[in-house]
């Protein structure tokens, strides 16, 4: 919307209009809040079963290892537990793999959930305000505006006057 022509619009459709978009957005959001609790469970179930064989999977080589220290190099049992322990190794690079994938997984979700709580938090505190704003009127909104149009200095300006001064007296 134009400049000129978002000045045309009422301040109380304006607030109205504000506070519909809130309202939208804190009825659609519970929704997929709850479909990332889901996922985030999932993920979660997956990441700690990814860790579970990945550590099972370490234990098995230590011992395994261990083991094969135990017998006389160069005997063929020595070599047979040697291709083991290569499968061994393999299967625990991909466990490894396995569990990192699932635990990207789990902290995206994880992610996705708490920016999808803050804002749905924001969406009500937001709607809260705004309905203030319609009870108690909203001239306040409006003092920055009516201080322009009377020739005094926009709130950008004040702020950019306060932070020089500011900045001045701190060097002294």
């Amino acid at each position: 919307m134009q400049d000129e022509r978002l000045l045309e619009v009422a301040p109380e459709v304006l607030i109205r209009a504000i506070l519909h978009r809130r309202e939208r957005l804190a009825e659609m959001i519970p929704k997929q809040l709850n479909a990332r609790k889901d996922e985030k469970e999932t993920a979660e179930a997956l990441a700690r079963d990814a860790k579970q064989r990945r550590d099972l999977q370490k234990s098995e080589l230590e011992a395994f290892s261990n083991q094969l220290k135990s017998l006389d190099e160069g005997t063929s049992e020595h070599q047979e537990l040697l291709a083991q322990r290569e499968q061994f190794i393999e299967n625990a690079e991909k466990s490894e793999h396995e569990y990192l994938e699932n635990e990207l997984f789990r902290r995206r979700s994880d992610s996705r959930t708490k920016r999808l709580t803050m804002a749905l938090n924001d969406c009500q505190r937001s709607i809260e305000y705004w309905e203030l704003v319609l009870e108690q009127g909203f001239d306040h909104l409006l003092s920055d505006a009516r201080r322009v149009k009377e020739g005094g200095a926009s709130s950008y300006a004040l702020a950019r006057k306060k932070k020089t001064n500011g900045g001045a007296q701190h060097e002294s």
